[in-house]
């Protein structure tokens, strides 16, 4: 095969620069990139809402005289499997209606449900609460996604990706900074200024704490968003099937299912990080717990914020020079990295160690999301991104989220029981999950490349 029909060769050039194909009138990019900043900000509320219970276990366990089990179910079954299932019914309705409007009802039910979580007394009312927060966060991904889709065209699209899933690393880092600031805070308005708070306990006040910004957020995006206009759509799509997307899949099935699966191998490691660093840190290098929290968010937000902008740069300059599969040379990176400095985190000597491939390891760790989001969008039809999205939205949830946190810890009751054995089980799962998601990214490049390209051809007219 000569290099000029390889379709991941670095001379392969996209049929034609989309920023100039007659047609198509992208928005305002100052009115863009305002829209970029909203959704951002939304997401790194979502996270927020989402990861910031996890530091209130031992209030609410003595509030409520709930167990480890199901406090586990709180964090994981109440929240990922209602947002997993309800991704796909709201992709479909992102496809056929008015996205910014579903945006704005989910933003403001999942922030309504965090400060409903203030509300509840019982184990099962704050089930419930936790559920309304995953039918509200399952309309986020999807309507962002096809939202920034229409706003920037292909070469440009990556970065607006890559600022919007900094909102991620902003809302994980500020989960561990500021609930224990919150937490500070609502102590001193329970000692000062009790007859403002109602006789509230300080992880009710956290609640109200974290879901309020959300409410403004959804009025201030009521206000000040338009609707964009669907770029290149083949045809309208008025009836709910899901002929289009299984048609779609089969076309190119290798493309989307090492898209896919190898990003939702990177994403059992990302979770494993949330969910078991801080006690890796706390039981093999004896650091205290608020320490921790502290010192891994300090770092990780910094540099990641960083990885997540630099990632769709990254992107899009490989796609200019012709690397139609640049989503998943990023998203393998990632998992070369989850390989290299997520194995050298977990068997490090000493924390400090630990904690500078820690950092190392984060400059790659939103390349992966990144991908996700360009790759979907290069390779599916404007009509079906909002589906794309969430069918990668269940596979992530209900099993990166769900292997993230389950492999360490078994491994931990069945193999490595030591307070140290931790550090093994971690390395484990990188090792096997990084090397997993790479070998399937680079072997599904072929496979993107050509779907990118007959994605492409879609926008250009008489193609």
């Amino acid at each position: 095969m000569s290099q000029s029909d390889n379709p991941v060769s670095g001379d392969l050039k996209p049929p034609e620069s989309p920023n100039s194909t007659p047609g198509i009138v992208w928005p305002h990019r100052g009115y863009a990139w305002y829209v970029v900043a909203l959704l951002t900000l939304a997401y790194a509320l979502a996270i927020l809402d989402r990861v910031s219970i996890a530091l209130l276990i031992e209030p609410l366990e003595a509030s409520l005289h709930i167990t480890d089990t199901q406090f586990g179910l709180l964090q994981g079954m109440a929240f990922s499997l209602f947002y997993s299932v309800l991704g796909l019914p709201i992709g479909l309705l992102c496809d056929r209606k008015k996205r910014t409007p579903i945006l704005i009802a989910g933003l403001a039910l999942w922030s309504l449900a965090t400060m409903g979580c203030s509300l509840a007394s019982t184990f099962e009312e704050l089930f419930m609460a936790r559920i309304l927060v995953g039918v509200g966060e399952a309309a986020l991904v999807p309507a962002a996604a096809s939202i920034i889709a229409d706003l920037f065209p292909p070469t440009n699209r990556p970065k607006a990706y890559g600022v919007f899933v900094s909102g991620s690393t902003l809302g994980t880092a500020a989960a561990f900074l500021f609930s224990g600031f919150f937490l500070h805070l609502s102590h001193d308005l329970i000692e000062n200024v009790p007859h403002l708070v109602g006789g509230f306990q300080s992880w009710q006040l956290v609640f109200i704490m974290c879901g309020l910004p959300g409410l403004v957020l959804a009025l201030l995006m009521l206000v000040s968003m338009r609707e964009p206009k669907r770029q290149g759509v083949d045809s309208p799509v008025t009836a709910f099937s899901l002929k289009p997307i299984l048609k779609i899949f089969s076309q190119q099935p290798v493309a989307f299912g090492t898209l896919i699966g190898g990003t939702v191998l990177n994403l059992v490691c990302v979770y494993a990080i949330i969910g078991w660093f801080p006690a890796m840190f706390i039981r093999t290098h004896g650091w205290q717990a608020a320490d921790a929290g502290q010192m891994l968010g300090l770092v990780g937000m910094p540099v990641s914020l960083f990885a997540a902008a630099n990632s769709g740069w990254v992107i899009s300059w490989l796609t200019k020079r012709g690397h139609l599969d640049a989503p998943m040379l990023a998203a393998a990176a990632c998992g070369v990295s989850m390989v290299v400095f997520g194995t050298a985190t977990s068997l490090a000597p000493t924390g400090a160690l630990a904690l500078v491939a820690y950092a190392l390891n984060a400059l790659f760790l939103n390349w992966n999301i990144s991908a996700v989001y360009s790759g979907v969008a290069q390779i599916s039809p404007n009509q079906l991104r909002g589906q794309v999205m969430a069918i990668h939205t269940i596979a992530s949830s209900l099993i990166a989220m769900t292997a993230g946190n389950f492999f360490v810890g078994f491994l931990t009751d069945t193999f490595f029981t030591s307070p140290q054995g931790i550090s093994y089980a971690l390395a484990i799962v990188f090792l096997t999950c990084g090397t997993g998601s790479t070998i399937t990214l680079m072997l599904g490049r072929r496979a993107f490349a050509k779907a990118a390209m007959a994605n492409e051809e879609r926008l250009l007219p008489n193609a």
